[in-house]
């Protein structure tokens, strides 16, 4: 018996055409979302993604190289802390107040999320509102556990829920930024809503890859390459065989016996009679000949975790030009990283404040709120050169001032620049009209 979609096509196509289109096999998707069987091209199958989860976090937990690279990570982004303020005292008061509230404590969940962003690749929080003062708390959900990603129709980058599969094997569904009732009141209250935030995503694709992704095979190789090692060298030293030839047969069980509990290689001395010969024997694996092999499998993984080999600990042929020069990628991938956890984190501070907007009955779709970073520095540049440079370009500077060249608002712009504090345009506005003021009496 014909479908509904069948005799609707023929009445619209007419019955010759829909013959000739009968022919033609047609797969029709009736998925209401982007999940791991209706994903984008970029998109991998779910079972080869949540291995790669699975064997980054156990990697991170026994391979130094790979906890080495997530430490790494984490002292250069997140360093001395990111802290986040508002020249608005009633924002600032509440992003103070949701930072600092013990259910928060964001400056030290702010490590484990920048691990969790380098293993995973992708950070998935909660933030349940509390329905008397606002306030929100934050939740992280390991990326392992989120199964599916139902977002919008006709864009897949307009998230609307996330489906987590829970300890137990039963799936739990939280809504998305993007759902209405993300901000709507429901009985008074707001329901529990999940941000996600993803890095290395590839465009068409709803979730990111970690950063060990490429390295975890050449991480397994070298473990598995210095075991070798150092049980073949283990094993030479235990080869180092004592071979003991009696006159006397019936001699022979009572000297094994002997020998198995008074090593003689441990002891470092052993006397034998005139009935008894004795030879040394020392397996010759050329250990020296393995070098190479652990330095290019050591350099692989180097590559592939945007670090050089003295990032690592190995700085032996290298001088500081060198590491300076060989620095300067890395130093520039962390602070790209670096930017993507302070968007992250801005994100979070205003769906947070937008909600707490909700529960006090005003409008959350305003404009956003006035945010300023204070963030530490990736890569401590020389502040004796700095100055130097400062000092010359603000002379440089003066001079074309004078000659009417550029303007003030130019110069202040170039002279912070090399001077390595760069500001805003709304920062120099600020400076340029508080100098052009007429000082207080």
């Amino acid at each position: 018996m014909p479908t509904l979609r069948e005799r609707l096509a023929r009445l619209i196509l007419g019955p010759d055409a829909f013959e000739r289109l009968s022919a033609v096999s047609v797969q029709i998707d009736d998925a209401p979302g982007w999940d791991a069987h209706n994903a984008q091209p970029a998109d991998r199958p779910w079972a080869d993604r949540a291995q790669d989860l699975d064997d980054a976090l156990e990697a991170w937990r026994l391979n130094f190289m790979i906890r080495r690279i997530v430490t790494l990570t984490r002292s250069y982004v997140v360093g001395d802390g990111i802290a986040v303020s508002s020249p608005d005292p009633h924002v600032d008061a509440f992003i103070q107040a949701f930072c600092r509230h013990p259910q928060n404590r964001l400056d030290r969940r702010l490590g484990p999320m920048c691990d969790e962003l380098t293993r995973s690749g992708e950070l998935f929080p909660i933030l349940f509102t509390n329905r008397v003062d606002g306030m929100s708390y934050i939740r992280l959900v390991p990326a392992a556990q989120i199964r599916a990603i139902d977002a919008h129709p006709e864009d897949y980058e307009t998230e609307l829920s996330f489906t987590q599969l829970t300890a137990a094997g039963e799936p739990r569904t939280w809504i998305g930024p993007a759902h209405p009732a993300a901000l709507s009141l429901d009985n008074g209250k707001l329901p529990p809503v999940m941000l996600h935030f993803a890095v290395n995503r590839p465009i068409g694709a709803t979730r990111g890859e970690g950063d060990l992704v490429p390295i975890l095979p050449w991480a397994r190789r070298y473990a598995e390459w210095l075991k070798d090692r150092v049980r073949l060298n283990r094993q030479r030293t235990r080869s180092g065989l004592l071979d003991v030839t009696i006159a006397d047969d019936s001699q022979v069980d009572l000297k094994r016996r002997q020998l198995a509990t008074q090593n003689p290689i441990e002891h470092g001395i052993y006397v034998h009679g005139p009935g008894e010969t004795t030879a040394m024997h020392q397996l010759n694996i050329n250990a020296n000949d393995a070098d190479r092999d652990g330095q290019v499998l050591r350099l692989a993984i180097a590559a592939g975790a945007n670090a050089a080999l003295h990032y690592l600990g190995e700085g032996e042929a290298v001088n500081y030009s060198t590491a300076k020069e060989m620095g300067e990628p890395t130093a520039r991938f962390y602070t790209q990283r670096q930017q993507e956890l302070c968007h992250i984190l801005l994100d979070i501070i205003t769906f947070a404040w937008r909600r707490s907007l909700v529960i006090r009955g005003l409008d959350p779709h305003g404009p956003a709120p006035n945010l300023r970073l204070s963030v530490p520095e990736v890569a401590r540049a020389d502040n004796e050169s700095l100055a130097k440079a400062a000092q010359s370009i603000v002379a440089a500077l003066a001079q074309m001032r004078a000659c009417g060249w550029i303007d003030d608002e130019t110069a202040l712009t170039l002279a912070l620049k090399f001077a390595g504090e760069p500001l805003t345009d709304d920062d120099i506005t600020r400076i340029l009209t508080h100098a052009a003021a007429p000082d207080p009496p």
